[in-house]
């Protein structure tokens, strides 16, 4: 049986729920450089795009 992770464990889906909680981009848990960090931080982006339009 794979163990893998859901989606909401995904960094994209965390960077997108942080926005959504109004968490500071600061918050990202994942290293500088890191692909988990730029999926993070590009989720956040599009969540506060989104949010600006309203």
């Amino acid at each position: 049986m794979n163990e893998s992770v859901t989606a909401s464990d995904s960094p994209f889906i965390q960077g997108r729920n942080a926005r959504l909680y109004g968490k500071p981009v600061s918050e990202c848990p994942y290293p500088e450089g890191s692909e988990e960090r730029a999926a993070w931080i590009q989720a956040y982006e599009e969540a506060a795009a989104t949010d600006a339009k309203g």
